[in-house]
């Protein structure tokens, strides 16, 4: 059967984003062709876009040029969290559990495809240590970010900044017989006392 070229157009445009393969695409097309208040209401949304553009003080996405985390006032200023993308920050956000500032690295350290420390958004976070007392180093669990944070880690020692590292432990619900050895012995490793 030969689809409408608009309809064709919206699936390859659609199958390019993360986690949507032809088939998701070609139903997503679908279903937008025969619903158009949520055609509309996405094309407003993605006009919308258009706006977003990077906080000038922690690399976050903002629509003017501070994030709605650094506007806040009643965010904790004495501590910083740096991850390596906005998704990470998003990650941290949802769990409720974080009131300070984030710092967006834009990725991790890694040599071999040339990502060195001044490919990092680092030069910004130096400038903003004045009055902070904590970074945690919220860097992700492989091997690029195990290696920026311990860079970070040494940055921070020299400038007299005390540096943190998110715990490494069990997930909620897991078993113990089908977690591996390095998480287990992380988390011995990190235990606390109840």
């Amino acid at each position: 059967m030969r689809y409408p070229e608009s309809l064709l157009k919206l699936a390859r445009a659609l199958s390019r984003l993360p986690g949507i393969g032809p088939k998701t695409a070609q139903k997503l097309s679908l279903h937008l062709a025969f619903h158009r208040e949520e055609a509309e209401e996405l094309e407003r949304a993605l006009t919308g876009l258009k706006a977003l553009g990077v906080c000038r003080i922690c690399g976050n996405l903002a629509e003017g040029e501070l994030c709605p985390i650094c506007q806040d006032e009643t965010r904790d200023r004495s501590v910083i969290a740096v991850v390596e993308t906005v998704s990470d920050l998003f990650a941290l956000e949802r769990s409720g559990e974080f009131h300070g500032l984030y710092h967006v690295l834009g990725g991790a350290l890694n040599p071999l495809e040339g990502v060195g420390p001044r490919e990092l958004n680092l030069e910004s976070l130096w400038a903003r240590l004045s009055g902070v007392e904590e970074v945690v180093l919220a860097t992700s669990m492989t091997v690029e970010g195990e290696a920026t944070a311990l860079f970070l880690a040494e940055e921070l020692k020299r400038r007299g900044i005390r540096a943190s590292r998110l715990a490494y432990g069990l997930p909620v619900g897991g078993s113990l017989e089908y977690v591996d050895e390095v998480t287990l012995g992380r988390a011995l490793e990190g235990r606390k006392p109840l």
